[in-house]
């Protein structure tokens, strides 16, 4: 049997294009008038030096004849004789791509709160109207400028002239925590908890859409000296704070009891203050910090930066807060997925940053849902059945395919992030029943927002490839092997396990 390897969708300067729609040999190569329509076969003209021999029969099972190129038809649409063909809908949701909000994702219930024409999807900003676009991603962080309190990239924040420290650097952490309400997120905000920026504050909280003087330096954090610190928190101290508003080994820029020094997060502060004397009394995966009596944020991977500020918070990977290390060493395409967390080698490399969903239940900024639809659902290129619980003997014997191991350690792909378990269980909640909250759940779509949590990168076909470097997304193939023609001629951009015998499947959710 020929196993099908590879599947991706290329992300080049914020556009999608499929392996299996741009590559030789391709249904989505022909003419409009190249099949005909009413057997779905192709037309002899089609022999030429790129086509790709054995061609699917019409019951999808890859046995075709492998001379003139001619087939006896498409494979049948797991979407039924009424449904869209496989090279019409090839992210395998039912909805064909002239009348699907989401082209390159599989999203079947076609959800679109502001209703924009952009599916929640893929929507950047999905509280507020694209507006016509929905590229404007300026720090490629996954949210859109228009709901982005963190809009600028980080050398935009780092002034040369503070010379901030690794770990009190503004760093591309996709956040969407405002404790002062001004606009500007924690993560970025020259004043954490004093709002300075255009008259927004508690009072009357910036929302996502309204506008904003956010690069004004008058009118939005206004920084007279130029030390990172904003004038309007400058030299402060609150009741409980370590120290003052500073970027200093021995300050406390945020306020929160922590010194900067040890703080995990020190430009986010610690929303539920725990007291401790040792670290018995701290939950979860949080460290007391002895001297100050408190216990730090979760850090689940113990490596000292935590969880709503770690780039991965499932592999240790300290040098992300080392100074003049970040970008070399942890995060080399700018899309605060660590390269400990990257799906492949090529994902670092390629922004594939992670997405915001909304839901009623979230940890340390995590959505508590998973994205794995559950054994029995996908198949690989040949039609074996992907499933978690495949035994290495049982893949050695064509029977099902395994998912790769490197998938369990995301938070939200096959298990739930840590802490969601109990919060789930608090709130009454199960996995099935804690499905994304819509605009009339919360009251508008404009109180969504608040409700926004981390989803995590996209990998369509569950084969450990992220979407962004996968050269089939939905083709099951970890090698991720790129196509060589019968002329052996090889397409690095095109994937074989959606080109030639396979240039017509209705990938993994056949």
């Amino acid at each position: 049997m020929q196993r099908r390897h590879g599947g991706v969708w290329i992300l080049s300067l914020g556009l999608w294009s499929s392996g299996c729609g741009v590559g030789p040999g391709n249904i989505g190569d022909l003419p409009d008038d190249s099949t005909d329509g009413t057997t779905g076969s192709m037309t002899t003209g089609l022999t030429t030096g790129s086509e790709t021999g054995s061609m699917p029969t019409t019951d999808g099972s890859g046995a075709g004849a492998e001379d003139s190129g001619t087939t006896t038809g498409s494979p049948v649409s797991p979407c039924g004789p009424d449904g869209p063909s496989c090279s019409e809908d090839p992210d395998g949701d039912c909805v064909a791509t002239g009348e699907d909000n989401a082209q390159q994702v599989h999203n079947p219930e076609q959800g679109d709160v502001d209703a924009d024409g952009f599916g929640d999807a893929v929507d950047l900003c999905a509280t507020v109207p694209a507006g016509g676009s929905n590229s404007g991603d300026s720090d490629n962080d996954g949210i859109g400028n228009e709901c982005d309190v963190c809009r600028r990239t980080p050398e935009q924040y780092n002034l040369d002239n503070a010379a901030p420290m690794g770990y009190i650097t503004v760093r591309n952490i996709p956040t969407t925590t405002d404790t002062d309400g001004d606009g500007i997120g924690d993560a970025c905000d020259n004043c954490v908890l004093v709002p300075n920026c255009d008259g927004y504050g508690p009072a009357n909280p910036w929302r996502p859409g309204e506008p904003i003087a956010f690069d004004d330096e008058v009118l939005c954090q206004q920084d007279a000296n130029g030390n990172m610190v904003g004038d309007a928190c400058e030299g402060q101290q609150l009741p409980g704070a370590a120290g003052v508003v500073g970027l200093g080994y021995d300050d406390d820029f945020d306020q929160d009891g922590l010194t900067n020094a040890v703080d995990a997060c020190p430009r986010q502060p610690v929303v539920d203050v725990v007291p401790c004397v040792d670290g018995t009394d701290c939950p979860g995966s949080r460290v007391c910090e002895v001297s100050m009596g408190l216990c730090d944020h979760a850090d689940t991977d113990a490596d000292g930066v935590g969880d709503i500020c770690d780039s991965c918070t499932t592999v240790a990977n300290p040098l992300q807060v080392a100074d003049g290390a970040m970008q070399e060493a942890d995060d080399t395409d700018g899309d605060f997925v660590g390269n400990a967390c990257e799906l492949s080698l090529p994902c670092e490399l390629q922004v594939g940053a992670a997405r915001k969903g909304f839901f009623a239940v979230s940890v340390h900024g995590q959505c508590c849902t998973v994205q794995y639809p559950g054994d029995g659902v996908l198949s690989d290129p040949d039609g074996l059945p992907i499933r978690v619980g495949c035994t290495e003997q049982e893949e050695a014997m064509d029977q099902c395919r395994r998912v790769p191991a490197p998938l369990a350690q995301l938070p939200g792909v096959l298990n739930l992030p840590p802490g969601c378990e109990a919060a789930l269980s608090d709130a009454g909640l199960t996995v099935e029943t804690h499905v994304p909250l819509q605009p009339a759940d919360v009251g508008g779509v404009a109180e969504l927002w608040p409700f926004a949590c981390e989803l995590p990168p996209l990998d369509q076909d569950f084969d450990g490839v992220g979407d962004a470097c996968d050269l089939c997304a939905f083709a099951f193939d970890p090698t991720n092997e790129s196509y060589t023609d019968p002329n052996g001629m090889n397409w690095p951009a095109d994937g074989s396990a959606c080109n030639g015998e396979y240039s017509n499947s209705c990938g993994v959710w056949d």
